[in-house]
């Protein structure tokens, strides 16, 4: 997984004047502050296929799954969102399907090779292209979509074992594919106003946050996720992370949030009291029992 070191040192710097405590805990949205993933990819899945109108030319069954694949299972899983479209269109092509969207390709080529993040924001600069202007209408309409999931609560287990313990002890922060302006309504919604900063799409890749966080001068950041990306990331943040600094990742199992929550509480404390051997001990025993039960929707 490359990690562009600009952008760790953009985000560190950003986050030093954030930090309050020598303890980070970072959070993926979807699937770990709410359970969101389901409703929001089918959302997303939905209007993919009436934006970008060739995927209607494969059968249901076959883009339900091909969309699944890239989405939670292959290399581009948690990665964002006009990537893992782009990626999707290449890979129904290969399967012999006329889904080419050669317009999003060369953009996404273009801003991979200038470096820049896969955003609204950059993509904006091909919009008189066709398929990006439609792909920028489709990410448009999520975000609105989204917006109006309201009676989603928090994740069971997530407030009391994680918010409630640790808010005032702990820097909060959500690490997330997602849009970042879509989050904090959603968040204040539940009285969740402490989140020092929501790290999205637009500023960095997750293993890029996490990194920034390690920089800005985090003695530990704690990454609780529930998808292969969150686990690809943390370790690639645990390989480049800052000298001094520790990074644990706390996966959350689909279907057991709650005793994930509770066993994050003791790492969180463990590591807290000065006993990180422990803390990571538990956390690789999590990670043994998470392998294989990632995240999968649809």
């Amino acid at each position: 997984m490359s990690v562009n070191f600009d952008t760790v040192n953009r985000v560190a710097l950003e986050l030093k004047d954030k930090r309050r405590s020598e303890y980070a805990i970072a959070l993926d949205f979807d699937g770990v502050c709410k359970l969101f993933s389901e409703h929001k990819h089918q959302i997303m899945s939905t209007l993919l296929f009436l934006h970008l109108y060739e995927f209607q030319r494969v059968p249901f069954k076959i883009y339900k799954q091909c969309y699944n694949y890239i989405n939670f299972q292959s290399e581009y899983a948690g990665k964002e969102r006009f990537l893992c479209a782009n990626e999707l269109a290449r890979y129904l092509t290969q399967k012999g399907y006329n889904c080419a969207l050669p317009g999003l390709h060369a953009a996404v080529e273009e801003l991979q090779k200038k470096g820049l993040k896969l955003s609204e924001k950059n993509l904006k600069a091909y919009e008189a292209n066709n398929d990006v202007s439609r792909a920028l209408s489709w990410s448009t309409e999520v975000n609105k979509r989204v917006s109006e999931l309201n009676e989603i609560g928090l994740t069971p287990g997530i407030n009391e074992n994680i918010f409630i313990p640790y808010r005032d002890v702990c820097d909060f922060f959500v690490v997330t594919t997602a849009t970042e302006a879509t989050l904090p309504p959603l968040m204040e919604k539940e009285s969740i106003d402490f989140i020092a900063r929501y790290l999205g799409q637009e500023t960095a890749t997750k293993a890029e946050s996490l990194i920034g966080l390690s920089y800005s001068g985090y003695k530990v950041v704690f990454m609780f996720g529930d998808s292969l990306e969150d686990s690809r990331a943390s370790h690639t943040a645990m390989e480049n992370k800052a000298d001094g600094s520790n990074i644990i990742f706390v996966p959350v199992i689909p279907g057991q949030e709650e005793d994930c929550f509770e066993k994050g509480r003791e790492i969180i404390r463990l590591a807290l009291a000065g006993d990180l051997i422990e803390a990571e001990s538990i956390s690789k025993q999590a990670q043994s029992n998470f392998r294989g039960k990632e995240v999968s929707v649809l």
